[in-house]
């Protein structure tokens, strides 16, 4: 559904050689990544964006619809599956420095009491355990997961998802045998958003609307694309297949972001010109566990390349994929969108663009 392909990317960064020449510009790198993308009849739209020290380019090719209507711009919305959750983490982190809310308090904590009662995971789980899909919780990650649950509809399945349906699954968690490792989980978002519900004692929608829309400026991403902005959407599509607009309910802060490149470059150029002066945003990008042998930020995925730390997220649903990254010590950001299922194809397009600037 929209679950972030970790080990496929950090495998492909270990092993991808571009086959430009060393002279290439990075349009060329560009042309070389739409001849390949489009060498397939059935992708219809990509956007490409591009921050490169105090520069940020943009580009953008094929269509909404078709890719023979050239009509993908500026303001196209592509949905952007588990990109999402970074904007999740955003809202957490900016309620954390708010001190309303910190990542080592207890799951438990924020709980009617008697969810966890009696249950092993009580003075286990952490909120940093789930923004970092260490937390064991199940992931519900695809449609089959959900087909035995009471009021599944198939023609709206995620509508499942409701606060009775967070709170009685995790009332039927005895242990959490997988606690600790990483293993990843939409649901732990959806948890994740019931907990900054309540303890604001307002919506994920306020928050995101203060937080995202307002105090970072980013006007043209929705949770959900408000009618008038219909025209403007890039159809999701699986093959020559139009699939209709992800919407999930109560697990919305883990995958239902429609946004613009413009937005989704103003997001990453945030971290990007913070990492120097911010605390907060170094700490995001920092080792969460460092008593362990793996890397773990907060929220993102990091692997080291050509010697510089690069952190990512790769973002999927039934008929859109995207990708991120930021390489903070040099200044650098990245962004595809496609209205196409490509099972993370996008990974060596950034990873080309990626040698490019740190070869």
């Amino acid at each position: 559904m929209i679950k972030t392909k970790y080990y496929l990317l950090t495998s492909l960064l270990l092993n991808f050689h571009i086959s430009l020449g060393q002279e290439s510009t990075i349009k060329e790198v560009i042309n070389e990544i739409t001849q390949t993308h489009f060498q397939n009849s059935q992708n219809r739209g990509l956007a490409i964006g591009i921050i490169y020290k105090d520069s940020v380019q943009s580009f953008y090719f094929g269509g909404k619809y078709t890719s023979i209507i050239k009509d993908v711009g500026p303001n196209t919305l592509f949905e952007i599956g588990s990109v999402t959750k970074l904007f999740t983490v955003h809202i957490f982190n900016e309620l954390e420095k708010l001190e309303v809310i910190s990542r080592t308090d207890l799951l438990s904590k924020y709980l009617p009491k008697e969810i966890y009662k009696g249950k092993k995971w009580v003075n286990q789980i952490r909120l940093v355990d789930i923004v970092t899909h260490t937390s064991g919780l199940p992931s519900f990650d695809s449609i089959k997961d959900l087909e035995t649950i009471e009021g599944f509809d198939s023609e709206d399945p995620f509508s499942v998802f409701n606060s009775n349906f967070i709170l009685n699954t995790l009332k039927e968690l005895e242990t959490i045998s997988e606690y600790g490792k990483v293993s990843y989980s939409n649901f732990g978002f959806g948890v994740l958003g019931y907990v900054l519900e309540k303890t604001t004692n307002t919506s994920f929608e306020n928050l995101f609307e203060n937080f995202i829309k307002i105090d970072l400026g980013l006007t043209n991403t929705y949770l959900r694309i408000p009618e008038e902005q219909v025209i403007n959407a890039a159809i999701p599509h699986k093959g020559d297949e139009q699939i209709p607009l992800i919407q999930l309910y109560n697990l919305s802060p883990s995958g239902s972001l429609k946004s613009t490149l413009p937005d989704v470059m103003k997001f990453l150029k945030y971290y990007v010109d913070s990492y120097d002066t911010s605390y907060h945003t170094k700490n995001i990008l920092s080792d969460q566990y460092p008593v362990t042998d793996e890397i773990i930020p907060f929220g993102w995925g990091t692997i080291r390349k050509n010697n510089i730390d690069l952190f990512f997220h790769t973002g999927g649903t039934y008929g859109s994929n995207s990708i991120v990254c930021i390489i903070p010590e040099k200044k650098i950001g990245i962004s595809i969108l496609s209205n196409n299922n490509l099972n993370n194809g996008l990974n060596n397009y950034l990873l080309s663009i990626v040698d490019f600037f740190t070869r």
